[in-house]
C-alpha cells in the first residue's frame, strides 16, 4: 500500500518538472524573438529618416575661390539629371572626379580643391550625386546607387576631346570616399582613387558607431546581418552584395590612396584598417595619409577652403597624383 501511494506523487513531480520545463522553453524562446526583433527593427529605426529624403545645403560660387567653373548636366543610366561643375586647368594632365559625403557639404564646397588641382595641371569635375540639391533622384543610395554618377561623370569626360585618353581620378570623402572606390571597381577607365574617410561597408560603419557608443562589442557584431538585411530590402540584395571591400577585389594595379583620422567620429579608424588590409590582400598599389585627432575631412578645418594651405595634407595628395600619373 505504501508503494502505491508514493506512485502518483511520483508522477505529480515528473508533470510538474516538465511543465516548468516546458515554461522555461517558452520565456526563453519568447526573450530571443524579442531580442531578434529588436536587432531587426534597429537599422529600420536610425536609417529610415536619414535615408528616405532629399538633401538641400548651402551652394558655393566657384570665383569665390578663385577659379572658373562650367555648370553642366550629367545624364545617368537610369535616367537622372546631375548638375556638376567642370573645371579646366591649362594643358590638363588629366581630370579628377570630386565627391562629396552622404548629406553635407554640397560638393560645390571643393572648389578650393579644384583650384589647388587646376594650379598644379589637373582638371576636375565636381559631381553632385543623387538626391542632393541641384540633382534629381529621390533619395540618398549609400553608394550602392550612387556609383552610377561616377561613371556618368566618366561618360561625359569620354567625350571632351580635350581631356578624353587622360587619367581620370575618383576622389570622395566618407560615402563619397566609398563610392569612389566602388564605382572605380565596376569602371575600369578610372585609373585611380582618392579615398578621405571612406567606409569598407556601411553595415561596417553602423556597428562601428555602435561600439563607439560604448555598446557591447558582441552586439555591434550580432547587428550587422540585420543592417545588411535592412538595406537588401531597401535597394535590392543583388545591389548591396557590392562594397568597398569587394570593390578592393577588382582594382588589380590601380593605385589607390587612403586618408583616414585615428579618432573619426563619423566613420570610425576601423574601416581605414580594413581597407587597408583588404587592398594588401589583393596586392593593390595603396599609399596611405593618417592624421591624429578627430578631423573626418582630414584636411583640417580652418584650410578646408584652400587645401593646399595643409602643407601634409596637400602635398600627400599631389604627391600621390605626380608619382603615379
Amino acid at each position: 500500500m505504501y508503494l502505491q501511494k508514493g506512485w502518483p506523487d511520483m508522477s505529480l513531480r515528473v508533470k510538474n518538472k516538465l511543465r516548468a520545463k516546458r515554461i522555461i522553453s517558452i520565456i526563453a524562446f519568447t526573450i530571443i524573438v524579442l531580442f531578434v526583433a529588436f536587432l531587426a527593427v534597429v537599422p529600420h529605426l536610425i536609417m529610415s529618416p536619414m535615408l528616405g529624403k532629399r538633401v538641400e545645403s548651402r551652394q558655393y560660387i566657384s570665383d569665390d575661390y578663385g577659379i572658373t567653373a562650367q555648370q553642366i548636366s550629367l545624364k545617368t543610366e537610369d535616367g537622372l539629371s546631375l548638375a556638376a561643375w567642370h573645371t579646366k586647368a591649362n594643358s590638363s594632365k588629366g581630370t579628377i572626379i570630386v565627391l562629396s559625403g552622404i548629406e553635407n557639404p554640397s560638393v560645390t564646397a571643393f572648389f578650393g580643391y579644384a583650384k589647388m588641382f587646376a594650379d598644379n595641371g589637373w582638371s576636375s569635375l565636381l559631381i553632385e550625386m543623387r538626391g542632393r540639391n541641384l540633382s534629381e533622384g529621390k533619395e540618398i543610395g549609400l553608394g550602392y546607387t550612387e556609383w552610377n554618377d561616377v561613371v556618368a561623370g566618366i561618360n561625359y569626360l569620354s567625350e571632351d576631346q580635350e581631356v578624353s585618353g587622360l587619367p581620370i581620378i575618383a576622389m570622395g570623402t566618407s560615402m563619397g570616399g566609398a563610392t569612389s572606390i566602388m564605382a572605380a571597381g565596376k569602371d575600369s577607365r578610372i585609373d585611380g582613387v582618392i579615398a578621405i574617410s571612406a567606409f569598407s561597408s556601411w553595415e561596417d560603419a553602423f556597428s562601428d558607431n555602435m561600439n563607439l557608443m560604448d555598446i557591447p562589442k558582441l552586439l555591434c557584431t550580432l547587428e550587422k546581418p540585420f543592417v545588411k538585411l535592412y538595406l537588401g530590402i531597401r535597394y535590392g540584395f543583388d545591389t548591396t552584395s557590392y562594397s568597398p571591400l569587394k570593390a578592393l577585389e577588382d582594382f588589380d594595379d590601380r593605385p589607390l590612396l587612403l586618408m583616414h583620422s585615428v579618432e573619426d567620429s563619423q566613420v570610425p579608424y576601423a574601416s581605414y584598417e580594413r581597407l587597408r588590409k583588404q587592398a594588401e590582400r589583393h596586392n593593390v598599389n595603396t599609399s596611405t595619409f593618417v592624421r591624429e585627432g578627430d578631423e573626418h575631412f582630414v584636411c583640417y578645418e580652418e584650410f578646408f577652403d584652400n587645401p593646399s594651405q595643409d602643407i601634409e595634407f596637400g602635398s600627400s595628395i599631389l604627391s600621390f597624383l605626380n608619382t603615379n600619373y
